[in-house]
């Protein structure tokens, strides 16, 4: 099965974006952006072991669910903890997250749908 490029190397980005971040605003979002970050590189491993995560979607669901949790509370303690108030912006960062993870299951999807 071909490797899809394109999405290894958006994920790439995002992992560079993400250290980068670690460098401008250190303190603000730091536990989302280190749990965020943790995800993103594991998200490279199911991109690159796609045959095996395309035969057990359950799996990948599962940590989905999982992670999109993780980072919630993640916004949650870092916004409670915050001493500039709570910004309800922050949690724009689960839309995003989820949008990425129904793409990449209809990529996912797909894959497997194609090998049959």
């Amino acid at each position: 099965m071909k490797k899809n490029i394109s999405s290894i190397i958006v994920i790439l980005a995002l992992i560079g974006l993400l250290v980068a971040t670690f460098f401008l605003q250190y303190e603000f979002l730091f536990l989302t952006r280190i749990v965020s970050l943790i995800f993103a590189i594991v998200y490279l491993v199911i991109e690159v072991k796609q045959e095996y995560f395309s035969k057990r979607k359950p799996l990948f669901i599962l940590f989905s669910v999982i992670s999109m949790l993780v980072i919630a509370v993640g916004i949650i303690v870092d916004e409670t903890s915050a001493t500039d108030g709570f910004h309800a912006r922050s949690f724009m960062l689960l839309v995003f997250v989820f949008i990425l993870l129904v793409v990449s299951y209809k990529d996912l999807y797909n894959k497997n749908e194609g090998g049959k």
